[in-house]
Protein backbone atom coordinates (compact mmCIF):
# COMPACT_ATOMS: atom_id res chain seq x y z
CA UNK A 1 0.00 0.00 0.00
CA UNK A 2 2.69 2.26 0.69
CA UNK A 3 4.17 1.56 -2.46
CA UNK A 4 1.14 2.23 -4.18
CA UNK A 5 0.43 5.83 -2.21
CA UNK A 6 4.30 6.98 -3.45
CA UNK A 7 3.44 5.97 -6.69
CA UNK A 8 0.67 7.53 -7.47
CA UNK A 9 1.65 10.67 -5.51
CA UNK A 10 4.53 10.97 -8.02
CA UNK A 11 2.27 10.69 -10.70
CA UNK A 12 -0.01 13.88 -9.31
CA UNK A 13 3.39 15.32 -8.76
CA UNK A 14 4.35 14.81 -12.60
CA UNK A 15 1.46 15.57 -14.05
CA UNK A 16 0.90 18.97 -11.55
CA UNK A 17 4.20 20.08 -13.85
CA UNK A 18 3.11 18.76 -17.00
CA UNK A 19 -0.46 20.88 -16.64
CA UNK A 20 1.65 23.81 -14.68
CA UNK A 21 0.62 27.31 -15.95
CA UNK A 22 2.99 29.82 -16.95
CA UNK A 23 1.46 32.99 -15.68
CA UNK A 24 3.05 36.13 -17.81
CA UNK A 25 3.31 39.81 -16.85
CA UNK A 26 2.91 42.49 -19.13
CA UNK A 27 6.74 43.48 -18.76
CA UNK A 28 7.64 39.88 -19.07
CA UNK A 29 5.57 39.94 -22.40
CA UNK A 30 7.91 43.27 -23.86
CA UNK A 31 10.98 40.92 -23.00
CA UNK A 32 10.08 37.64 -24.47
CA UNK A 33 8.65 39.71 -27.98
CA UNK A 34 11.47 41.91 -28.00
CA UNK A 35 13.80 38.62 -27.85
CA UNK A 36 11.98 36.50 -30.10
CA UNK A 37 10.71 39.14 -32.71
CA UNK A 38 12.00 38.51 -36.06
CA UNK A 39 11.90 41.87 -37.65
CA UNK A 40 14.35 43.31 -34.51
CA UNK A 41 16.63 40.60 -35.20
CA UNK A 42 16.95 41.91 -39.26
CA UNK A 43 17.32 44.54 -37.81
CA UNK A 44 19.94 44.33 -35.39
CA UNK A 45 21.80 41.88 -38.38
CA UNK A 46 21.51 45.14 -40.44
CA UNK A 47 23.52 47.24 -38.14
CA UNK A 48 25.77 44.47 -38.22
CA UNK A 49 26.11 44.60 -41.54
CA UNK A 50 26.20 48.88 -41.38
CA UNK A 51 28.89 49.12 -38.71
CA UNK A 52 31.24 46.31 -40.84
CA UNK A 53 30.29 48.46 -43.87
CA UNK A 54 31.54 52.02 -41.75
CA UNK A 55 34.52 50.13 -40.29
CA UNK A 56 35.92 49.51 -44.34
CA UNK A 57 34.87 52.72 -45.31
CA UNK A 58 37.75 54.07 -42.67
CA UNK A 59 39.86 51.73 -44.03
CA UNK A 60 39.97 52.86 -47.50
CA UNK A 61 42.35 55.65 -46.47
CA UNK A 62 44.83 52.94 -45.77
CA UNK A 63 47.16 52.04 -48.79
CA UNK A 64 46.72 48.33 -50.23
CA UNK A 65 49.48 46.46 -50.29
CA UNK A 66 49.65 42.86 -52.93
CA UNK A 67 52.27 40.03 -52.75
CA UNK A 68 52.74 37.23 -55.73
CA UNK A 69 54.77 34.42 -56.16
CA UNK A 70 55.30 31.93 -59.18
CA UNK A 71 57.02 28.75 -60.55
CA UNK A 72 56.52 27.96 -64.00
CA UNK A 73 56.99 25.23 -66.88
CA UNK A 74 57.49 25.64 -70.28
CA UNK A 75 58.86 23.69 -73.18
CA UNK A 76 59.84 25.02 -77.07
CA UNK A 77 60.23 28.08 -78.32
CA UNK A 78 60.23 31.31 -76.53
CA UNK A 79 61.21 34.22 -74.98
CA UNK A 80 63.11 34.16 -72.07
CA UNK A 81 62.49 37.62 -70.46
CA UNK A 82 65.11 36.47 -67.29
CA UNK A 83 67.95 35.44 -69.86
CA UNK A 84 67.01 38.18 -72.40
CA UNK A 85 67.06 35.57 -75.25
CA UNK A 86 64.98 33.51 -77.31
CA UNK A 87 65.14 29.80 -76.68
CA UNK A 88 63.98 26.17 -77.53
CA UNK A 89 64.08 24.34 -74.74
CA UNK A 90 62.38 23.17 -71.16
CA UNK A 91 62.73 25.90 -69.34
CA UNK A 92 62.18 26.41 -65.21
CA UNK A 93 61.54 29.52 -64.11
CA UNK A 94 60.26 31.67 -61.27
CA UNK A 95 59.79 35.04 -59.38
CA UNK A 96 57.78 36.86 -57.04
CA UNK A 97 56.68 40.61 -56.19
CA UNK A 98 55.36 42.79 -53.76
CA UNK A 99 53.64 45.81 -54.65
CA UNK A 100 51.90 48.78 -52.83
CA UNK A 101 49.13 51.44 -54.08
CA UNK A 102 48.06 54.15 -51.90
CA UNK A 103 45.18 56.87 -52.68
CA UNK A 104 46.05 60.62 -52.39
CA UNK A 105 42.86 62.01 -53.69
CA UNK A 106 40.20 60.76 -55.38
CA UNK A 107 37.71 63.75 -55.45
CA UNK A 108 36.45 63.50 -51.93
CA UNK A 109 35.19 59.77 -52.49
CA UNK A 110 36.67 57.96 -49.30
CA UNK A 111 36.12 61.64 -47.21
CA UNK A 112 32.37 61.52 -48.00
CA UNK A 113 31.88 57.68 -48.19
CA UNK A 114 33.24 57.34 -44.27
CA UNK A 115 30.53 60.08 -43.44
CA UNK A 116 27.95 58.43 -45.35
CA UNK A 117 28.50 55.07 -43.79
CA UNK A 118 28.62 56.90 -40.61
CA UNK A 119 24.83 58.22 -40.66
CA UNK A 120 23.94 54.85 -42.42
CA UNK A 121 25.11 53.14 -39.16
CA UNK A 122 23.74 54.89 -36.73
CA UNK A 123 20.53 55.09 -39.04
CA UNK A 124 20.31 50.92 -39.09
CA UNK A 125 20.75 51.25 -34.73
CA UNK A 126 17.87 53.33 -34.47
CA UNK A 127 15.90 51.58 -36.44
CA UNK A 128 16.42 48.76 -34.44
CA UNK A 129 15.35 50.82 -31.35
CA UNK A 130 12.21 52.19 -33.57
CA UNK A 131 10.99 47.95 -34.11
CA UNK A 132 11.36 47.63 -30.21
CA UNK A 133 8.95 50.49 -29.89
CA UNK A 134 6.48 48.74 -32.59
CA UNK A 135 6.87 45.86 -31.10
CA UNK A 136 5.94 47.11 -27.48
CA UNK A 137 3.26 48.92 -28.61
CA UNK A 138 1.58 45.82 -30.19
CA UNK A 139 2.37 43.56 -27.48
CA UNK A 140 0.89 46.04 -24.77
CA UNK A 141 -2.39 46.18 -27.32
CA UNK A 142 -2.60 42.54 -27.20
CA UNK A 143 -2.20 42.40 -23.56
CA UNK A 144 -4.56 44.75 -23.21
CA UNK A 145 -6.88 43.20 -25.06
CA UNK A 146 -7.07 40.24 -22.76
CA UNK A 147 -6.88 42.17 -19.40
CA UNK A 148 -10.20 43.66 -21.16
CA UNK A 149 -12.25 40.86 -22.56
CA UNK A 150 -11.27 38.81 -19.06
CA UNK A 151 -12.96 42.03 -16.89
CA UNK A 152 -15.79 41.37 -19.42
CA UNK A 153 -16.23 38.04 -18.67
CA UNK A 154 -16.07 38.69 -15.25
CA UNK A 155 -19.25 41.10 -14.94
CA UNK A 156 -21.17 38.66 -17.34
CA UNK A 157 -20.37 35.82 -15.10
CA UNK A 158 -21.86 38.50 -11.69
CA UNK A 159 -24.57 38.88 -14.24
CA UNK A 160 -25.33 35.11 -14.91
CA UNK A 161 -24.96 34.34 -11.01
CA UNK A 162 -27.58 36.80 -10.30
CA UNK A 163 -30.14 35.64 -13.03
CA UNK A 164 -29.36 31.99 -11.77
CA UNK A 165 -30.31 33.05 -8.20
CA UNK A 166 -33.81 35.18 -9.29
CA UNK A 167 -34.55 32.01 -11.34
CA UNK A 168 -34.46 29.61 -8.69
CA UNK A 169 -35.94 32.26 -6.40
CA UNK A 170 -38.87 31.87 -8.91
CA UNK A 171 -38.97 28.07 -9.33
CA UNK A 172 -39.46 28.17 -5.79
CA UNK A 173 -42.44 30.86 -5.38
CA UNK A 174 -44.04 28.90 -8.83
CA UNK A 175 -43.94 25.47 -6.62
CA UNK A 176 -45.35 27.64 -3.97
CA UNK A 177 -48.14 28.35 -5.80
CA UNK A 178 -47.60 32.17 -5.54
CA UNK A 179 -45.30 32.81 -9.17
CA UNK A 180 -46.06 31.61 -12.32
CA UNK A 181 -44.20 29.93 -15.44
CA UNK A 182 -44.12 32.22 -17.37
CA UNK A 183 -41.46 34.42 -15.01
CA UNK A 184 -39.42 31.20 -14.72
CA UNK A 185 -39.39 30.60 -18.38
CA UNK A 186 -38.41 34.18 -18.35
CA UNK A 187 -36.01 33.57 -16.42
CA UNK A 188 -34.23 30.12 -17.67
CA UNK A 189 -34.21 32.16 -21.33
CA UNK A 190 -32.56 35.66 -19.81
CA UNK A 191 -29.77 32.73 -18.06
CA UNK A 192 -29.81 30.74 -21.59
CA UNK A 193 -28.56 33.51 -23.34
CA UNK A 194 -26.27 35.11 -20.80
CA UNK A 195 -24.27 31.75 -20.42
CA UNK A 196 -24.35 32.05 -24.64
CA UNK A 197 -22.89 35.12 -23.85
CA UNK A 198 -20.24 33.68 -21.46
CA UNK A 199 -19.11 30.97 -24.29
CA UNK A 200 -18.84 33.47 -26.63
CA UNK A 201 -16.58 35.73 -24.42
CA UNK A 202 -14.67 32.51 -23.01
CA UNK A 203 -14.31 32.08 -26.99
CA UNK A 204 -12.76 35.95 -27.65
CA UNK A 205 -10.82 35.49 -25.05
CA UNK A 206 -8.96 32.41 -25.83
CA UNK A 207 -8.57 34.28 -29.61
CA UNK A 208 -6.90 36.83 -27.76
CA UNK A 209 -4.79 34.77 -25.76
CA UNK A 210 -3.60 33.22 -28.74
CA UNK A 211 -2.85 36.19 -30.89
CA UNK A 212 -0.80 37.39 -27.73
CA UNK A 213 1.15 34.06 -27.55
CA UNK A 214 1.68 34.37 -31.69
CA UNK A 215 2.85 37.89 -31.08
CA UNK A 216 5.62 36.08 -28.46
CA UNK A 217 6.60 33.29 -30.95
CA UNK A 218 5.57 30.79 -28.07
CA UNK A 219 4.79 27.48 -28.56
CA UNK A 220 0.33 27.56 -28.07
CA UNK A 221 0.75 24.27 -27.22
CA UNK A 222 1.89 25.53 -23.91
CA UNK A 223 -0.27 26.30 -21.43
CA UNK A 224 0.56 30.36 -20.82
CA UNK A 225 -1.73 33.12 -18.97
CA UNK A 226 -1.33 36.67 -18.53
CA UNK A 227 -1.28 38.53 -15.04
CA UNK A 228 -3.83 41.36 -14.67
CA UNK A 229 -3.16 44.89 -14.35
CA UNK A 230 -5.37 46.91 -11.68
CA UNK A 231 -6.16 50.57 -13.07
CA UNK A 232 -5.45 53.43 -10.25
CA UNK A 233 -8.13 55.39 -9.89
CA UNK A 234 -5.77 58.22 -8.95
CA UNK A 235 -3.46 57.38 -11.95
CA UNK A 236 -6.82 57.82 -13.98
CA UNK A 237 -8.35 60.91 -12.75
CA UNK A 238 -5.02 62.89 -12.91
CA UNK A 239 -4.50 65.42 -15.29
CA UNK A 240 -3.39 64.95 -18.99
CA UNK A 241 0.04 66.51 -19.66
CA UNK A 242 -0.14 69.55 -22.17
CA UNK A 243 -0.60 68.02 -25.92
CA UNK A 244 2.86 70.33 -27.34
CA UNK A 245 4.69 69.01 -24.44
CA UNK A 246 3.44 65.38 -25.01
CA UNK A 247 4.72 65.92 -28.99
CA UNK A 248 7.58 67.77 -28.32
CA UNK A 249 8.96 64.61 -26.02
CA UNK A 250 7.98 62.00 -28.42
CA UNK A 251 9.83 64.25 -30.96
CA UNK A 252 12.58 64.19 -29.25
CA UNK A 253 12.76 60.22 -28.51
CA UNK A 254 11.69 59.18 -31.54
CA UNK A 255 14.21 56.64 -33.28
CA UNK A 256 12.27 56.01 -36.27
CA UNK A 257 12.16 60.07 -37.01
CA UNK A 258 16.01 59.97 -36.07
CA UNK A 259 16.55 57.02 -38.17
CA UNK A 260 15.13 58.64 -41.52
CA UNK A 261 17.21 61.93 -40.49
CA UNK A 262 20.33 60.10 -40.19
CA UNK A 263 19.35 58.31 -43.68
CA UNK A 264 18.88 61.53 -45.27
CA UNK A 265 22.21 63.10 -43.94
CA UNK A 266 23.41 59.94 -45.67
CA UNK A 267 21.97 60.36 -48.79
CA UNK A 268 23.39 63.74 -48.87
CA UNK A 269 27.04 62.54 -48.55
CA UNK A 270 25.84 60.11 -51.74
CA UNK A 271 24.71 63.26 -53.31
CA UNK A 272 28.31 64.27 -52.52
CA UNK A 273 29.99 61.88 -53.92
CA UNK A 274 28.31 61.82 -57.09
CA UNK A 275 28.67 65.67 -57.96
CA UNK A 276 32.46 65.20 -57.35
CA UNK A 277 33.13 61.91 -59.81
CA UNK A 278 34.16 64.64 -62.34
CA UNK A 279 37.33 65.60 -60.84
CA UNK A 280 40.59 63.61 -61.08
CA UNK A 281 42.26 60.71 -58.80
CA UNK A 282 45.72 60.87 -57.48
CA UNK A 283 47.71 57.28 -56.67
CA UNK A 284 50.98 56.53 -56.06
CA UNK A 285 52.45 53.32 -56.51
CA UNK A 286 55.71 51.32 -56.14
CA UNK A 287 56.65 47.96 -56.10
CA UNK A 288 59.77 45.26 -55.73
CA UNK A 289 60.21 42.36 -57.75
CA UNK A 290 62.74 39.58 -58.82
CA UNK A 291 62.85 36.22 -60.65
CA UNK A 292 64.97 33.11 -62.24
CA UNK A 293 65.45 31.04 -65.06
CA UNK A 294 66.68 27.27 -65.97
CA UNK A 295 68.27 29.41 -69.45
CA UNK A 296 70.82 31.57 -67.36
CA UNK A 297 73.70 29.89 -67.32
CA UNK A 298 77.14 29.85 -65.25
CA UNK A 299 80.06 31.07 -67.23
CA UNK A 300 82.44 29.20 -65.76
CA UNK A 301 80.95 25.61 -65.91
CA UNK A 302 77.95 26.15 -67.84
CA UNK A 303 75.08 25.01 -65.29
CA UNK A 304 72.30 26.66 -64.48
CA UNK A 305 73.39 29.72 -62.12
CA UNK A 306 72.34 29.92 -58.22
CA UNK A 307 68.83 31.06 -58.33
CA UNK A 308 69.73 33.19 -55.36
CA UNK A 309 72.07 34.82 -57.26
CA UNK A 310 69.86 35.18 -59.86
CA UNK A 311 67.11 36.97 -57.71
CA UNK A 312 69.31 38.95 -56.36
CA UNK A 313 70.98 40.22 -59.82
CA UNK A 314 67.57 40.50 -61.78
CA UNK A 315 65.92 42.53 -58.72
CA UNK A 316 63.66 45.56 -60.27
CA UNK A 317 61.90 48.27 -58.72
CA UNK A 318 59.49 50.51 -59.80
CA UNK A 319 57.47 53.72 -58.42
CA UNK A 320 55.12 55.63 -59.91
CA UNK A 321 52.71 58.68 -59.87
CA UNK A 322 49.32 58.18 -61.65
CA UNK A 323 46.77 61.26 -62.37
CA UNK A 324 43.66 59.85 -63.94
CA UNK A 325 41.03 63.09 -65.78
CA UNK A 326 37.94 61.21 -66.30
CA UNK A 327 37.27 62.96 -69.84
CA UNK A 328 34.14 61.33 -70.96
CA UNK A 329 32.54 57.96 -69.43
CA UNK A 330 29.42 57.70 -71.31
CA UNK A 331 27.46 60.12 -69.05
CA UNK A 332 28.20 57.66 -66.54
CA UNK A 333 28.97 60.36 -63.66
CA UNK A 334 25.50 62.53 -64.91
CA UNK A 335 23.37 59.78 -64.42
CA UNK A 336 24.89 58.48 -61.22
CA UNK A 337 24.48 62.69 -60.02
CA UNK A 338 20.62 61.98 -61.71
CA UNK A 339 19.86 59.21 -59.37
CA UNK A 340 21.46 60.33 -56.55
CA UNK A 341 19.08 63.68 -56.39
CA UNK A 342 16.60 61.50 -56.84
CA UNK A 343 17.31 59.52 -53.99
CA UNK A 344 17.83 62.26 -51.98
CA UNK A 345 14.38 63.91 -52.49
CA UNK A 346 12.90 60.54 -51.69
CA UNK A 347 14.69 60.63 -48.33
CA UNK A 348 13.46 64.01 -47.11
CA UNK A 349 10.11 62.84 -48.78
CA UNK A 350 10.46 59.82 -46.13
CA UNK A 351 11.73 61.76 -43.42
CA UNK A 352 8.51 63.96 -44.03
CA UNK A 353 6.46 60.80 -44.06
CA UNK A 354 7.52 59.51 -40.61
CA UNK A 355 7.06 62.72 -39.19
CA UNK A 356 3.59 63.04 -40.25
CA UNK A 357 2.73 59.60 -39.17
CA UNK A 358 4.59 60.10 -35.64
CA UNK A 359 2.48 63.61 -35.24
CA UNK A 360 -0.64 61.92 -36.24
CA UNK A 361 0.19 58.73 -34.14
CA UNK A 362 0.59 61.09 -30.92
CA UNK A 363 -2.37 63.05 -31.63
CA UNK A 364 -4.50 60.14 -32.58
CA UNK A 365 -3.24 58.26 -28.81
CA UNK A 366 -3.51 61.77 -26.86
CA UNK A 367 -7.32 62.97 -28.05
CA UNK A 368 -8.31 58.71 -27.02
CA UNK A 369 -6.84 59.49 -23.91
CA UNK A 370 -8.80 62.63 -23.27
CA UNK A 371 -11.62 61.12 -24.69
CA UNK A 372 -11.48 58.34 -22.47
CA UNK A 373 -10.87 60.26 -19.49
CA UNK A 374 -13.76 61.86 -20.15
CA UNK A 375 -15.99 58.70 -20.82
CA UNK A 376 -14.61 57.55 -17.14
CA UNK A 377 -16.21 60.57 -15.37
CA UNK A 378 -18.96 60.40 -17.00
CA UNK A 379 -19.49 55.89 -16.76
CA UNK A 380 -18.36 56.34 -13.12
CA UNK A 381 -20.98 58.59 -12.27
CA UNK A 382 -23.47 57.29 -14.54
CA UNK A 383 -22.53 53.39 -13.09
CA UNK A 384 -23.50 54.87 -9.44
CA UNK A 385 -26.86 56.12 -10.54
CA UNK A 386 -27.40 52.66 -12.44
CA UNK A 387 -26.55 50.67 -9.38
CA UNK A 388 -29.02 52.41 -7.39
CA UNK A 389 -31.87 52.30 -10.37
CA UNK A 390 -31.09 48.28 -10.14
CA UNK A 391 -31.24 47.98 -6.45
CA UNK A 392 -34.95 50.32 -6.43
CA UNK A 393 -36.37 47.99 -9.58
CA UNK A 394 -34.78 44.47 -7.56
CA UNK A 395 -36.43 45.19 -4.31
CA UNK A 396 -40.01 46.32 -6.16
CA UNK A 397 -39.80 43.44 -8.41
CA UNK A 398 -39.24 41.06 -5.62
CA UNK A 399 -42.05 42.69 -4.23
CA UNK A 400 -44.57 42.25 -7.27
CA UNK A 401 -44.71 46.30 -7.98
CA UNK A 402 -42.95 46.11 -11.26
CA UNK A 403 -42.96 43.26 -14.54
CA UNK A 404 -40.02 41.43 -15.30
CA UNK A 405 -39.23 43.44 -18.34
CA UNK A 406 -38.60 46.68 -16.50
CA UNK A 407 -36.88 44.83 -13.73
CA UNK A 408 -34.72 43.50 -16.98
CA UNK A 409 -34.16 46.87 -18.46
CA UNK A 410 -32.73 47.84 -15.02
CA UNK A 411 -30.15 44.94 -15.02
CA UNK A 412 -29.07 45.38 -18.67
CA UNK A 413 -28.41 48.99 -17.58
CA UNK A 414 -26.26 48.18 -14.96
CA UNK A 415 -24.45 45.59 -16.91
CA UNK A 416 -23.86 48.15 -19.65
CA UNK A 417 -22.61 50.96 -17.24
CA UNK A 418 -19.74 48.13 -15.65
CA UNK A 419 -18.63 47.53 -18.82
CA UNK A 420 -18.15 51.36 -19.94
CA UNK A 421 -16.50 51.84 -17.11
CA UNK A 422 -14.34 49.01 -17.71
CA UNK A 423 -13.57 50.00 -21.18
CA UNK A 424 -12.86 53.50 -20.11
CA UNK A 425 -10.60 52.66 -17.30
CA UNK A 426 -8.31 50.19 -20.02
CA UNK A 427 -8.75 52.90 -22.85
CA UNK A 428 -7.05 55.13 -20.33
CA UNK A 429 -4.44 52.88 -19.44
CA UNK A 430 -4.12 51.54 -22.61
CA UNK A 431 -3.61 55.27 -24.26
CA UNK A 432 -1.39 56.03 -21.45
CA UNK A 433 1.26 53.54 -22.23
CA UNK A 434 1.19 53.98 -25.60
CA UNK A 435 2.11 57.54 -25.00
CA UNK A 436 4.74 56.43 -22.81
CA UNK A 437 6.25 54.37 -25.23
CA UNK A 438 6.34 57.48 -27.90
CA UNK A 439 8.03 59.45 -25.47
CA UNK A 440 10.21 56.82 -24.07
CA UNK A 441 8.81 56.65 -20.46
CA UNK A 442 7.52 53.30 -20.35
CA UNK A 443 7.86 51.90 -16.72
CA UNK A 444 5.64 48.36 -16.08
CA UNK A 445 6.75 48.37 -12.39
CA UNK A 446 4.13 50.24 -10.74
CA UNK A 447 1.62 48.55 -12.97
CA UNK A 448 2.06 45.03 -13.14
CA UNK A 449 -0.13 43.07 -10.38
CA UNK A 450 -1.60 40.39 -9.21
CA UNK A 451 -5.23 40.75 -10.21
CA UNK A 452 -6.15 37.70 -12.46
Amino acid sequence: MRKIFYTLAFLTCIGHFIDAQTMLTLEECINIALENNLDIKRARNNAISRKVGYTQSKMQFLPSLNASASHNWNEGLQFDQTSGNLVNTTTLSGGGSINGNLTIFNGFQNVYGVQRDKYLFEASQEQVRSNELATEASVVNGFLNIINTRENLRIQDQTNALLKEQLAREEKREKAGVGNMEQVYNFRSQVAQQELRIVNLKNQLQSAKLTLIQLLLLDPLDNYDFEGITPNDAELEAEVEEYQSVYSKARDYSPALRSAQLNLEASKKSLKISQFNWMPSVTLGASFGTGWSSNVKDPSDGSVLDPSLQFENNASKRANFNLNIPLFTRFNNRTQLQQQKISFLNAELSLQDTENTLRNNVQQAYLDLLNAKESFRAAKESLLNLNTAFEFSKTRYENGTIDFVTYLVSLNGKNNGELELTRAKYSILFRKLILDIYIGELNLDARNSGLN
